[in-house]
This record gives structure tokens, sequence and C-alpha cells, in this order.
């Protein structure tokens, strides 16, 4: 299982690592093709070689990124789950303009990866759950996370099959909160 630690980003950062909220560095036609629509926010990306050393199951190709969009409908988020396997192209200031109401998603939070044992109750990636991996586990409550998801006090879940992460299809992702 992969732990995840986050820290509000300060001065020189790269953009094109892996991070929850702020500007996505991404290819830019996913603007204009359809790949993200205009109802979606950006959630984080997860550059695979930062963690790729932890997938001890091997569920994941060596390099590229993960991308996690949500958007906000009828009372509950839909996932916009990327993947890209090039080196992102084009930084999208502003791109969570307007979704103020769920907390400071224009902050950009860097993520640094363990490997760990136990995370029920934090923020994790790439954990057996039955049936289901858990692709992202996000815990508000965790050190230095957002407050996105903060007054719910609860844990955001992102689950796939095992066969459709190794195929990279993330058509069938599933949030929920528990």
């Amino acid at each position: 299982m992969i732990g995840i630690t986050v820290e509000k980003a300060h001065g020189e950062y790269d953009p094109g690592t892996s991070k929850f909220f702020g500007a996505p560095t991404m290819p830019e036609e996913w603007l204009s093709d359809g790949t993200i629509n205009d109802e979606d926010f950006f959630f984080c990306q997860l550059k695979i070689s930062e963690f790729k050393k932890y997938d001890t199951a091997g569920l994941l190709p060596q390099k590229g990124f993960i991308y996690i969009f949500l958007s906000f409908e009828d009372g509950r988020f839909i996932p916009n789950v990327r993947y890209c396997t090039d080196e992102p192209d084009t930084l999208i200031d502003d791109f969570n303009a307007g979704f103020d109401f769920l907390g400071d998603t224009n902050a950009e939070y860097s993520i640094d990866y363990f490997e760990t044992e136990k995370a029920e109750d934090g923020t994790r990636l790439i954990a057996e759950d039955g049936e289901k991996v858990i692709l992202l586990q996000y815990d508000p409550l965790d050190d230095n996370m957002p407050s996105f998801l903060a007054d719910t006090e609860k844990i955001a879940y992102l689950t796939i099959t095992e066969d459709d992460l190794k195929k990279l299809d993330f058509s069938k992702v599933e949030f929920y909160i528990a």
C-alpha cells in the first residue's frame, strides 16, 4: 500500500509533479477535445514514476500520469479519471476558478509517497478492498491536507477493478464518501 503526505506548495517547485488542486499540468488538447468538461475541477495529478517502486502488485506502468477531475452534480461528485503516457506540456492556471465553494481548490499541495502497511484512516493509493482496488483514498483530516471535504469528517474513495486498472481503463471509476 502507498501512503501519501502532503504539504502546501511554497515558492519554486516543479508543476509537473504529483499534487492536489491548483493548476494542472496536462495535455493542452484535453481542453478542446472533450476529455475535460467545463464542469470539472482539478482534484489531483499523480506522477506514477514517483510512487511506482511501492506498487508491489505491479498494477501500473512504469511512467505516466493519472489525473483525477471531479464534477459536482445533484449533490454528488462524478469522477473523470484520465491517464497520460507522456510528460504533460501545459500548465493551466486558474483551472479551478469558480469552485471556491469546495474549499481552497486554487492552492497547490505537493505530494510525497511512502510504503506503508496501514493507512485505513489516512490518505493512500492502490490498496486492495475486496473485489475492488482503492485507486485513491482521501482523508481531509490528515495533517496538512487541503480543506476539501473537511466539513464531512468522512473519507473519500475512488475505486476501480484490478482488471480495469491494469488496462488503464478509468471509465468505470467510482467515487463515494463514507
